[in-house]
């Protein structure tokens, strides 16, 4: 079930049992508060850098909004994660050394075709694929690989040195130089360093990336939010109490921000289905009929059904909403908590996504960048009306597809135009 999300070996995401929870304790340690403290400063620094991009297009507006977010994303990521800090407008979208595809290009090919990589990778049933597919996602794959070698090799010459950081990547390292010493099971093999790399590179940006596009999206059908998630931000940073730069004061009371994350999350969450394979029998009872659940039964939990159940969410399931998520009653705006088990961007339990908080953080920051001092609104076509360009946006929003997370199929089709308030 898993088998195409190890091409490069083993990792977090693919196993169970005791490998996972020794591949769960060594990834686990660097996503801490200060490590989320890096990622907000990171995520407000590359925010600024794509926000600079769209201004200067004017009213020609953006058609690379997705694709210009998920720049942002790897730029948190390498920074956050594997110590690499770069511009905006350079680092992962650049050819580096003596490559021929870049990291950004290298990756999303992988992720686009990731059914077709794990074929290449196990060299079975290439014939029934078209050469020229094989030879792109080969040079992919080999690509990939060389990078995340660069960057290992990178990070031994920090830790010998003593320069290393807390990082992602200094604990897979250290995890793997740890299983060469022969300290028992501790460690991790090289192929599971690569093969958490590669998993952390998938959930750490694409996920984050895709759920920011689309928030952008739903911005800019109707501006009554940017004068809601305005209004917050005029509370938190109007008065110069809490600079924009100070995580643990300015975070925590993003509320709004963090709805918008929510409620975006909620109707076009990156994953729509949770395999699960149960290991024992299990019984269940449902509306009073009792059900018997062998072991190595598969079964999928449909996460857009559960996110969209009237039963849980109200007559207005459908509708895009971020005001939903705030509890009214309370003096201080909180996020309302749902129903246990029936909102699970992050899956939850043991195998909660530990990337979470990264991943909020994320969002909110880049969030609060953008709208703080501008808006958005998008290129209206002649002889449309707002209502019109509106059903445009949500044409496009919903004509997504499941490429490993659900993605716009045409962003471009809506450009977005942004300008200073």
């Amino acid at each position: 079930m898993f088998k195409p999300l190890a091409i490069f070996g083993p990792n977090v995401d693919t196993l169970n049992g005791e490998a996972w929870q020794r591949h769960r304790r060594l990834t686990t340690p660097p996503f801490n508060e200060r490590n989320s403290a890096l990622v907000w400063d990171e995520s407000i620094l590359q925010a600024n850098g794509m926000l600079r991009s769209w201004i200067s297009a004017g009213q020609d507006g953006v058609s690379k909004t997705t694709s210009d977010v998920m720049t942002l994303a790897l730029h948190v990521l390498t920074a956050a994660g594997f110590g690499k800090s770069y511009e905006f407008d350079g680092g992962v979208t650049k050819l580096a050394g003596n490559h021929t595809m870049s990291y950004k290009e290298s990756l999303r090919t992988i992720l686009s075709n990731i059914f077709v990589s794990y074929v290449v990778k196990s060299k079975t049933g290439l014939s029934y694929l078209p050469q020229i597919k094989v030879l792109e996602v080969g040079n992919a794959l080999t690509e990939f690989k060389q990078y995340m070698e660069e960057m290992v090799e990178e990070e031994k010459t920090r830790i010998g040195c003593d320069s290393s950081k807390d990082s992602l990547i200094s604990a897979l390292v250290r995890a793997s130089e740890s299983e060469k010493l022969g300290e028992g099971r501790s460690g991790l093999t090289d192929e599971e360093m690569y093969g958490n790399l590669f998993i952390y590179n998938l959930a750490g940006h694409d996920t984050t990336a895709n759920t920011i596009g689309y928030a952008v999206y739903l911005m800019a059908s109707d501006p009554k939010w940017h004068a809601w998630i305005r209004e917050e931000l005029d509370v938190v940073f109007g008065k110069d109490t809490v600079s924009e730069n100070d995580y643990e004061r300015a975070f925590p009371q993003l509320t709004r921000c963090l709805a918008l994350m929510y409620e975006t999350l909620r109707l076009y969450g990156p994953v729509v289905i949770i395999p699960k394979l149960v290991t024992s029998n299990i019984t269940i009872d449902l509306r009073g009929k009792v059900h018997q659940v062998p072991p190595r039964t598969a079964v999928f939990v449909n996460v857009t059904a559960l996110c969209t159940s009237p039963e849980y969410w109200g007559p207005d399931s459908l509708t895009w909403r971020p005001d939903r998520w705030i509890a009214a009653e309370a003096q201080r705006e909180e996020i309302k908590q749902p129903p246990t088990g029936v909102f699970l961007p992050w899956a939850s339990g043991p195998r909660v996504c530990p990337g979470k908080k990264f991943a909020q953080v994320e969002f909110v920051a880049v969030i609060a960048r953008l709208f703080r001092n501008h808006r958005v609104s998008p290129e209206m076509k002649e002889g449309e009306s707002e209502e019109d360009v509106k059903k445009r946006i949500l044409q496009t929003v919903e004509d997504s597809k499941l490429v490993m997370t659900l993605r716009m199929n045409h962003p471009e089709r809506v450009k977005l135009i942004w300008e200073a308030l």
